[in-house]
């Protein structure tokens, strides 16, 4: 089959497929073959909800264990301990000494 295009429209189809780096001939193919497509059905309309849970769903923490979790923060925990282990006799002390003089 012949097609026959006006001039510009002939340019404008050697610009496209030399900037694709294709063949003038192969971009009609593809173009033709793109509008000739059975059309698809139109997607349904989803409602916010839906939307909204699969915006959260993409961005959702891993499933993680409790165990493993609890674990981690009983680590953690110990860690901060020691690591303000001298704040924390400090501040004991002073507590202990408010207490007695608080008393009297």
């Amino acid at each position: 089959m012949v097609i026959r295009l006006s001039p510009t429209l002939e340019k404008r189809v050697a610009r496209a497929a030399k900037a694709q780096g294709i063949k003038p001939e192969r971009l009609v193919r593809v173009a033709l073959d793109q509008y000739l497509a059975p059309k698809r059905k139109p997607r349904e309309q989803v409602s916010e909800a839906r939307l909204k849970l699969r915006q959260l769903a993409r961005y959702k923490r891993p499933v993680s264990d409790f165990d493993a979790e609890v674990h981690a923060a009983r680590r953690y925990a110990r860690q901060l301990e020691e690591e303000n282990a001298e704040f924390i006799e400090a501040a004991a002390g002073r507590f202990a000494g408010s207490e007695s003089s608080g008393s009297k």
